[in-house]
């Protein structure tokens, strides 16, 4: 497979990621984005701020600023600020925030499963190691000397 057909392959991974996760965005009424931000706090508890979100996942800060304030309005999250800087603020999921990101996980359980299917455990560290190294290349890209 050459690099081109690679990157199709996420493109169109991705699409089914999001596509599995519908139904957990249904039963519970959410958009993609506020799933997003609630398997990125159950999947990562040492990273608990919204810019965390925004960095890792290259989600907008808008949408992740809408997000986080719909799921507080609505019981799923809660802010918690800094005490001595109150432009520290780390987020928290409710019980009911948990219990949502539980189903959400069980889904991307079930994705990445069905993704990994025939593909040995020395294939997929392989595949994440090369991934890290695309992933750096990436981050490190310059276009005016790319030229």
């Amino acid at each position: 497979m050459d690099l081109g057909s690679f990157f199709n392959a996420m493109g169109i991974a991705k699409k089914e990621y999001s596509r599995s996760l519908e139904p957990v965005c249904k039963r519970f009424g959410l958009t993609q984005n506020e799933l997003a931000v609630l398997l990125f706090l159950h999947n990562n508890p040492n990273r608990d701020r919204a810019a965390d979100i925004v960095s890792c996942r290259g989600i907008a800060k808008s949408h992740v600023s809408l997000s986080v304030s719909n799921l507080e309005r609505r019981g799923i999250l809660t802010r918690r600020y800094e005490p001595a800087d109150r432009r520290s603020c780390h987020l928290a999921l409710t019980q009911k925030g948990e219990e949502i990101a539980e189903a959400g996980a069980g889904r991307q359980r079930q994705f990445f499963e069905a993704l990994y299917t025939g593909i040995s455990p020395a294939e997929r560290e392989q595949l994440r190691a090369i991934s890290r190294k695309i992933m750096d290349n990436i981050l490190h890209f310059d276009c005016v000397s790319a030229k």
